[in-house]
C-alpha cells in the first residue's frame, strides 16, 4: 500500500508539470503575431509582435530613426497565425503627417491557413511623400499607419536632407628640403 501511494504522488506531479508545461505552450506559441521589417541604406530593421506592448509605443508609435531624403524605404510585413483556425482580416498601410493622410501604400484582404504566414511588400518613395527635399540641417517626420483588423501599428519614420557628399580632400603641403 506504502508503494501504491508513494507512486501515486510521483504521477500527481508529472501529471501537473505536464500540465505546467501545455500552459506555456498555449499562452506563448498560440495566436496571431504580426513582424514589420523595414529595410533603408543597408540595414534592415525587425519590429516583432511585442514590441508594440509598451504604452508610449502604442500611442506615439515605434520610432525606426531616419534615412536621407530620395532614398526608398522597403517594408515588409508578416502576419504569422498560430492557430487552429483560419484567420482573415483586411490590411491596410498609410503614411500620415500631422493628422493628415498623405498616401495609401497597401489596402488588401488576407487569409492566413492555421500554422501557415502571409507577406506583404511595399516599397516608400521620398516623391511620393509630395514637397522638396528638407533643408540644410532640418528633417521631417511621418508617420506609417499598419491596420489589419483591429490592431493598428505606428511607425515613425524620419528623412534628412540628401547627403552632399565628402568635402574635397585638403591638400597636404610638401615638407620643405633642407
Amino acid at each position: 500500500m506504502a508503494k501504491m501511494t508513494k507512486n501515486l504522488y510521483l504521477y500527481l506531479a508529472l501529471v501537473c508539470f505536464v500540465g505546467i508545461l501545455a500552459i506555456l505552450v498555449v499562452d506563448g506559441y498560440l495566436g496571431v503575431y504580426d513582424t514589420v521589417y523595414i529595410t533603408f541604406g543597408e540595414r534592415e530593421q525587425k519590429i516583432e509582435a511585442y514590441s508594440w506592448q509598451e504604452p508610449w509605443v502604442k500611442e506615439q508609435g515605434y520610432g525606426i530613426g531616419g534615412t536621407s531624403w530620395g532614398e526608398s524605404v522597403y517594408f515588409k510585413y508578416t502576419i504569422d497565425n498560430r492557430t487552429f483556425s483560419t484567420y482573415g482580416a483586411d490590411v491596410e498601410a498609410s503614411v500620415w503627417k500631422s493628422g493628415e493622410k498623405i498616401i495609401q501604400l497597401l489596402d488588401e484582404s488576407i487569409s492566413v491557413n492555421s500554422f501557415k504566414e502571409v507577406t506583404a511588400n511595399w516599397k516608400l518613395l521620398a516623391e511620393d511623400l509630395g514637397g522638396g527635399a528638407p533643408g540644410t540641417g532640418e528633417y521631417r517626420e511621418y508617420t506609417v499607419r499598419i491596420k489589419f483588423g483591429d490592431v493598428e501599428r505606428k511607425i515613425i519614420l524620419s528623412y534628412y536632407p540628401p547627403e552632399k557628399g565628402l568635402p574635397p580632400p585638403v591638400p597636404v603641403p610638401e615638407p620643405s628640403s633642407r
